[in-house]
């Protein structure tokens, strides 16, 4: 497993250069590694290992599959003219050919959008493997915090015009989606201080002089992901990772002061309400949108109509992974640059179709209930699972502000610490 390990330090280590500059190159790396990492983990697996991977993914395997069947029928030819896209039909009466079409309007562009998320559920296995071991998971609870948080400091920096060449136009977003996933990263970090703190003094009876020092370090990193989310997040970002945080302190309060069943229920309905008040607020009743589009109030008004339109003519096939800026000369007004995608659900809706987008929103928040439960039955280190689950809470509400999670290093980070969760959710003794 230390050569899988090395290799997705390798991967975090990318996590910089991606924010910075993302591309088909990057993916491209990032799908390699993950491949060597998958294949490295293949060899090397023993049956206990093989075992505990197939309890802490029981469900995510299962809806991971999904997807990636879909994009394979995408790209595959189809004879039913109602099954493929209208752009095939109209090629082949323009050419007078009998060629079947495809559900995709850009077959290459779909393998690709296969590839990487292929590789991405590669990534996720391979973390699962190595993080069963419990100081490879603090090395990489540790290493993805500083990459974010160093990372953050980078983006502010290119946002801030010292240097030009390093600004672009994710630049916002990529620092407020990085910045909420390090307040939550701290956060497990200070929890695991805390707790390695409290179990030395009780085997010595005297408090170490250090705990000072690491907990002014945690809040010096939380600050800057602060500082950062401040800089370029929206109100519905910063809402989203405040609700993150609220989840990730409940589980640790449950767990602190030891409620009973009706207690947690009642703190998990008090959550659902709160999101729900907040949904209803943000909401956005005075344009006629998708729901998909409504929460994207930093996108601009000539991609929020681009995307509308799109979403009008995908219907449920969608127009295939990784065909949106395909189409998006056609649905442009004149004269008006080629706009992005405004929100990850919007992406996913429009190339996926509504079925499979929907899906996707149902097995995160089925991902967030497992992380949720294996945190509160989790003895030791239930921070890994609580840090997961908040990650993946804030990041499902960012998918409808921005298009963040479309980005290699987010993409990264969240398949890492969704990794550490499951890897961490059940005990050594559990997996034997």
């Amino acid at each position: 497993m230390s050569i899988a390990f090395r290799l997705l330090l390798i991967l975090i280590l990318i996590v910089p250069a991606a924010a910075l500059s993302d591309g088909l190159l990057v993916q491209c790396l990032v799908a390699i590694l993950a491949a060597a990492a998958l294949a490295v983990v293949a060899m090397s697996a023993r049956a206990a290992d093989v075992s505990f991977m197939v309890q802490a993914t029981r469900y995510f395997g299962l809806a991971a599959v999904v997807p990636a069947i879909w994009m394979i029928i995408q790209i595959m030819p189809t004879p039913l003219s109602a099954m493929s896209h209208s752009i095939w039909i109209n090629a082949k009466e323009a050419l007078n050919q009998g060629s079947w079409g495809h559900i995709s309007v850009d077959v290459g562009a779909t393998m690709e959008a296969l590839a990487f998320y292929l590789a991405n559920v590669a990534l996720i296995v391979v973390g699962i493997f190595v993080a069963r071991d419990r100081r490879r998971a603090e090395l990489l609870l540790f290493a993805l915090t500083a990459i974010s948080t160093l990372t953050a400091i980078a983006l502010l920096i290119a946002r801030s015009g010292l240097i030009e060449s390093l600004f672009r136009s994710e630049t916002n977003e990529m620092l407020s989606s990085l910045s909420s996933l390090g307040v939550i990263l701290w956060l497990a970090i200070g929890v695991r201080f805390i707790e390695r703190q409290e179990a030395k003094e009780a085997k010595t009876q005297r408090p170490r002089q250090d705990m000072q020092r690491l907990l002014a370090l945690t809040g010096a990193g939380l600050l800057i992901c602060i500082a950062g989310l401040a800089a370029a997040g929206t109100l519905n970002t910063a809402l989203v990772v405040v609700f993150g945080a609220l989840v990730f302190g409940s589980i640790q309060a449950i767990r602190r002061i030891d409620l009973a069943g009706w207690g947690t229920g009642t703190s998990v309905v008090t959550l659902i309400a709160a999101a729900a008040m907040v949904i209803l607020w943000r909401y956005d009743n005075v344009r006629a949108l998708s729901p998909f589009l409504r929460f994207a109030t930093s996108a601009s008004a000539d991609s929020i109509a681009v995307a509308q339109r799109m979403l009008s003519d995908a219907g449920w096939k969608g127009i295939g992974a990784g065909a949106y800026a395909l189409l998006v000369p056609v649905y442009q007004e004149l004269g008006v640059s080629a706009p992005r995608a405004p929100s990850t659900g919007a992406t996913f809706a429009i190339e996926l179709g509504w079925p499979i987008a929907l899906f996707a929103i149902a097995a995160t928040i089925g991902l967030v209930i497992i992380l949720f439960r294996g945190a509160l039955v989790r003895g030791r280190d239930s921070f890994y699972p609580a840090a997961a689950a908040a990650c993946t809470v804030t990041v499902l509400g960012q998918a409808f502000c921005d298009t963040s999670l479309l980005h290699s290093s987010i993409a990264i980070v969240v398949d890492l610490v969704v990794a550490l969760g499951l890897a961490q959710s059940k005990s050594q003794a559990t997996g034997r």
